[in-house]
């Protein structure tokens, strides 16, 4: 199911978000023992395929003593137990299109969480705002193939997401009241990012943009 941001998309805007909020049920692999080499992240007990690690997750590893800390953007999965990392947001297509590589490091924790469940909702969101959700004989088949240029819906998605993650953590009480915050500002920039996208839609898939959806107009571009 193709989502309109990604883990690592979060982090261009919150880069402490896989700091501040931590969901043990969304984690999808985590241990010790890891190294790094070059893009190269190798964890015996990784199981980064049966766990369905993907490109755009973010994996956190950590050695204070060998001075490493920090999240970084998968970039593919090579194994059960290797995978290729970079800094977040320097890759721009593979590990050879100028992405910045992993400090080398031995015995790292890693771990892996995912906020998958929240682009899912941000996607279905977004969809029914441009009225192209699932027909109701056909649940699955949404029309998002139909969306000729998905990160026209990155930023909206990215601000949507983030709204709702700090939205459910700052419930907490007052001592949250910084994340209740910033849920109040994302999903002001949400409304805002959602209010100046421009849908083109592909409807038969020939790459020529058939009609264009806004919120405020809908008009027919050709036949």
């Amino acid at each position: 199911m193709t989502n309109f941001a990604t883990d690592s998309d979060l982090l261009k805007w919150e880069p402490a978000i896989l700091r501040d909020i931590v969901l043990d049920h969304q984690c999808l692999t985590a241990g010790q023992g890891a190294a790094t080499e070059g893009f190269t992240v190798t964890a015996d007990d990784g199981q980064f395929v049966t766990r369905c690690v993907r490109p755009g997750h973010v994996v956190h590893l950590a050695n204070p003593e060998q001075g490493v800390d920090g999240f970084y953007e998968v970039l593919s999965v090579e194994s059960e137990t290797a995978l290729l990392a970079a800094i977040v947001g320097s890759a721009t297509g593979s590990a050879a299109d100028g992405a910045v590589p992993l400090p080398t490091a031995t015995d790292l924790a890693f771990r892996i969480q995912t906020f998958d469940p929240q682009h899912e909702e941000a996607r279905y969101a977004l969809l029914a705002r441009f009225g192209l959700e699932a027909d109701a004989d056909d649940p699955a088949g949404d029309l998002v193939d139909w969306i000729a240029q998905r990160r026209t819906l990155r930023r909206p998605a990215v601000a949507l997401v983030l709204a709702t993650l700090c939205r459910g953590q700052a419930a907490g009480g007052a001592a949250e009241s910084g994340l209740a915050a910033k849920a109040d500002h994302y999903a002001h920039l949400y409304e805002d990012e959602v209010a100046k996208a421009r849908v083109l839609l592909d409807r038969d898939a020939d790459g020529r943009p058939d009609d264009v959806r806004s919120l405020s107009s809908h008009r027919l571009h050709r036949a």
